[in-house]
């Protein structure tokens, strides 16, 4: 399907002036209300509630009998807020139909009675919580109920639902949002049975592990085929994971660009988000395509209704190098106090693996012998304290890694230390203008890699360092005016990364110029990124939300680069003559000189030594003396130079979602963002590691930003009750066009202080970057069984210029050497399904997944991007069994028909058949 139509001259730049003059009209639109609202809007505004809430009209009501699971899908739409739930063990809660017009109170009362179950609404009337408090029906003491664990009903603004009826346990607030989100589960990710944290990515629509390297336990997802370079932001809890690695060698390929070097452990993760698509909110700076966030477990994850205390262990082991993995968690809260804690410890060992034997796909099996294992341990920490309208958390990931990479024949060891620490404090008090949010954040990285000896480099030790901080605060403001309900976001966030490099050798120490050939792809420097930003939602009617912004981005690379060129030159050395007679008297030359080399008969006949040889000898230059010579000599000039660049842009974005009915929800959107360079590409000077000075790779001074546009359309469709009474559809679709302008990738470049050499460095490529797809995500949930599953098609068009030059012919600066990881798949596909037995205590599903060729950006003969890979089918199988509400088993078989394959986007050969167990233990 093609999504666009090209256009050439005036046709194109009357098609962009209309853009900007949509876009300009919305975003107007949104401001100018907003001062309005100001000016119109007097105390009693403050206080004001939003229709669905407490004080809020009635509203009609259509909800069937089902579970609770179910339910409050249903209800969010139709009450006006949007529903969580926090806790998923309470979903099977067996609800009352509510048929007719009733206020948000009275609809739960009956949704809710004789359930036993709880609510009160808190806050300012946007906040509904079950299971806890007072409520307009209060059953806790009623015979035969039993008080659950605490659902939260919260406005707009909420994610903190972590599972539902959705594909892999997608929560319904996703099925609301006008925007690509995909959100991964906890019980997604356990019943999976990952080997990597990237693995968690191989079912998601659009989205891609990204690996470069397999013993590697980074995560660095390509999204949309887009990838490293803070092209997708990766987070743990707003922790930006902004580590780069730029060289690793291996496997299908030797991949010398930008590697994403995030570390992320699994075993302390709740949800997986993913946004698609950047827009004028918090988490979004620096971003060109979307940000992957990883939300860690809090202490409502394990702690049961009615306990102050509670846990989990996890223990995983399995068969083909998957020696352990496993995990404690625990968590306690003070009974009367506001504070809860949580603390865990992770460990994992992997060994290496069988590749599958089922195929003729092609393989690295015997490039990345003996690369595969890997050792690690992880430690957790948060601090929760719940004040009423304030909540704080501080918490500490700790982890320690040690793998390594290289080639089979040569291995290089790596240690990886990696702490997150995120502060966060919101105040959300009975206020219509007040909902805020602030975090400070600090993630501190650092690789030791010891470099084995080589033919052309001695042992050497490399130690690379990125500590990044940064902090966050916004507010949202809610308003009730004659064109509807408003609410504006606003504020400001900023980072800072700083990047140290240290190469050590007994080389280095005599010749110190050699360092920078270790340090080229990890350099030293800084880069600040900040932004300002205000977006706005406004509800003119119940089917329609009109929705823009505006996102200011600064950002500024300061330090210095020092890189080299070779000079040749030919030293002419003179030696005066030296007369042999200067030296040497006659008798002195004879019995020193002359006898030693000379028949013994010659010690008689000096007389004729005097007459015949004398004479000429005397006359000779003495050795050494009397000569002009010339010698090359090879030096390596050095060149600093300081680097000191600001970048900065107005970002536009906007949104209209439509509601016609109440299960179908389509939106439009529209986005720019702005990626600066990182310090990697901004300060890159030295050479590929070796004992030598840094005469390959020169900075470019003259670097740009990657700035991109994208266009999409989608729609969000939600059934209850189609067949069954309890059972649901989710459906997640859309279509986007992405342009990318100055895609900055690995070229040739000639610099200013040495016109006469071609260095290596990363440039901007010339023309646009066109990236276009289909996604789709979807899950029929009937309790007793379900199916779902996702599809993407991708297809990228890379500037012409690019294309014919980066096959290989080096005939202009500018030629393209090298790339942040191969081009993703045109097609990924996934089927799941599955039953439920015996109350749903027994689960058993399975997969099937079908991935096209990953791709490479250099043409074959006949013009098309060359494949890399094959395409592969593969098979997995999965389930649970619950014995008691404390221990479930869970197992899985990867890819149970031991297929051989190269996943997308990888440079090794995936794992053969696998089978994995996992017990988990609540406590």
């Amino acid at each position: 399907m093609r999504l666009h139509k090209c256009m050439t001259g005036q046709g194109k730049k009357a098609g962009k002036q209309t853009r900007r003059a949509v876009l300009l009209a919305t975003t107007a639109l949104v401001v100018s209300i907003s001062t309005t609202v100001f000016a119109q809007t007097g105390p009693n505004a403050a206080n004001g509630q939003r229709a669905g809430g407490e004080q809020g009209a009635t509203r009609p009501f259509n909800i069937p009998a089902q579970s609770l699971s179910s339910v409050v899908g249903a209800f969010g739409r139709q009450s006006g807020l949007q529903v969580t739930l926090a806790t998923p063990s309470a979903g099977n809660v067996r609800t009352n139909a509510v048929t007719g017009s009733f206020t948000v109170r009275e609809a739960l009362s009956r949704l809710l009675a004789g359930t036993g179950v709880n609510f009160r609404i808190a806050g300012n009337g946007r906040t509904v919580i079950i299971g806890t408090g007072q409520a307009a029906a209060d059953l806790s003491g009623a015979e035969g109920t039993t008080v659950l664990e605490e659902i939260t009903v919260t406005g707009k603004t909420g994610r903190n639902s972590i599972a539902g009826t959705g594909y892999q346990g997608t929560p319904d607030w996703v099925y609301e949002t006008p925007a690509s989100v995909s959100v991964v589960s906890r019980e997604a990710i356990q019943s999976a049975g990952v080997r990597n944290t990237r693995d968690v990515f191989n079912r998601v629509s659009g989205v891609y592990a990204g690996e470069g390297n397999g013993s590697f336990p980074t995560v660095s997802p390509n999204v949309r085929g887009l990838q490293e370079s803070g092209r997708v932001v990766v987070s743990i809890d707003g922790a930006r994971q902004n580590a780069q690695r730029g060289a690793a060698f291996g496997g299908a390929t030797s991949y010398t660009a930008s590697a994403g070097q995030g570390y992320v452990d699994v075993a302390f993760i709740r949800a997986v988000e993913i946004d698609k698509i950047t827009n004028a909110r918090s988490g979004n700076a620096g971003s060109l395509g979307g940000r992957v966030e990883f939300r860690t477990v809090s202490a409502d994850d394990l702690i049961a209704a009615g306990e102050n205390r509670g846990g989990e262990v996890n223990v995983s082991r399995g068969t083909n190098g998957y020696d352990f993995q496993g995990s404690v968690l625990g968590a306690v809260r003070s009974p009367e106090g506001p504070f809860s804690f949580v603390a865990g410890y992770s460990r994992t060992i992997m060994d290496e693996y069988e590749i599958g034997t089922r195929g003729e796909a092609r393989s690295t099996a015997t490039t990345m012998k003996d690369l595969l294992g890997r050792d690690g341990w992880s430690s957790f920490f948060k601090g929760e304290g719940d004040f009423g309208d304030v909540q704080a958390s501080l918490s500490w990931m700790h982890q320690e890694n040690d793998f390594v990479q290289g080639a089979s024949e040569v291995i290089d060891r790596e240690s990886v230390r990696n702490d997150s620490v995120v502060a966060k404090l919101d105040w959300d008090p009975e206020s219509e203008l007040i909902d805020f949010k602030s975090s400070l954040w600090l993630n501190d990285n650092m690789t030791h890699e010891l470099r084995a000896a080589r033919t052309y480099a001695v042992e050497t030790n490399l130690d690379m360092g990125l500590r990044s901080f940064g902090g966050s605060l916004e507010n949202t403001s809610r308003f009730d005016t004659s064109v509807g309900a408003l609410s504006l976001n606003y504020g400001a966030e900023a980072f800072r990364d700083i990047a140290t490099s240290v190469a050590t050798s007994a080389k280095i120490t005599e010749n110190p110029s050699f360092a920078s050939s270790y340090t080229s792809f990890s350099p030293a420097g800084r880069r600040d990124v900040a932004s300002l930003f205000l977006n706005g939602e406004l509800e003119p009617a119940e089917w329609i939300t009109l929705s823009g912004g505006v996102r200011y981005d600064w950002s500024r690379l300061k330090g210095s680069a020092t890189y080299y060129s070779v000079k040749d030159t030919t030293v002419t050395t003179s030696v005066p003559c030296e007369l042999v007679s200067n030296r040497y008297t006659p008798l002195e030359y004879f019995n020193q000189v002359f006898l030693p080399v000379n028949p013994p008969v010659w010690a008689s006949r000096y007389n004729v030594f005097l007459a015949s040889v004398w004479p000429r000898a005397s006359a000779n230059c003495m050795p050494g003396t009397g000569i002009t010579t010339n010698t090359s000599v090879i030096e390596y000039p050095s060149h600093e130079v300081d680097i000191d660049r600001t970048y900065s842009a107005w970002l536009p974005s906007a949104t209209i979602e439509l509601k016609p009915v109440d299960w179908f929800r389509p939106y439009v959107s529209y986005s720019q963002s702005l990626r600066p360079p990182t310090i990697l590409e901004a300060f890159f000077a030295g050479a590929r590691p070796g004992d030598s000075p840094g005469y390959e790779y020169a900075p470019n001074q003259s670097l740009r930003a990657e700035k991109a546009t994208t266009y999409e359309i989608g729609a969000n469709m939600s059934f209850d009750g189609v067949l069954l009474d309890n059972d649901s559809i989710r459906i997640k679709m859309a279509a986007f066009r992405r342009e990318v302008k100055d895609y900055i990738a690995l070229g040739h470049l000639v610099t200013d202080q040495v016109p006469d050499r071609t260095y290596t460095s990363f440039v901007n490529l010339d023309g646009t970057t066109y990236m276009r797809g289909l996604e789709f995500e979807g899950n029929y949930d009937a309790r007793s069984f379900w199916i779902g599953g996702s599809a993407t098609l991708l297809k990228t068009e890379w500037p012409e210029k690019t294309q014919v030059f980066s096959n290989g012919t080096t005939t202009t600066t500018g030629e393209i050497v090298a790339w942040p990881g191969d081009v993703a798949p045109k097609v990924k596909l996934t089927l799941d399904g599955g039953m439920r037995f015996f109350d749903e205590k027994f689960s058993l599903g399975a997969r099937l997944n079908h991935v096209t060729p990953t791709q490479s950006r250099t043409l074959d003969t006949e013009g098309n991007l060359r494949e890399v890979t094959d395409p592969y089918t593969t098979v997995d199988l999965y389930g649970s069994y619950a014995f008691n509400e404390k221990a479930t088993l869970r197992f899985a078989v990867n890819n149970l028909t031991d297929r051989k394959y190269i996943p997308a986007a990888s440079a090794y050969t995936a794992p053969g058949r696998t089978f994995i167990a996992t017990m988990n233990v609540k406590f």
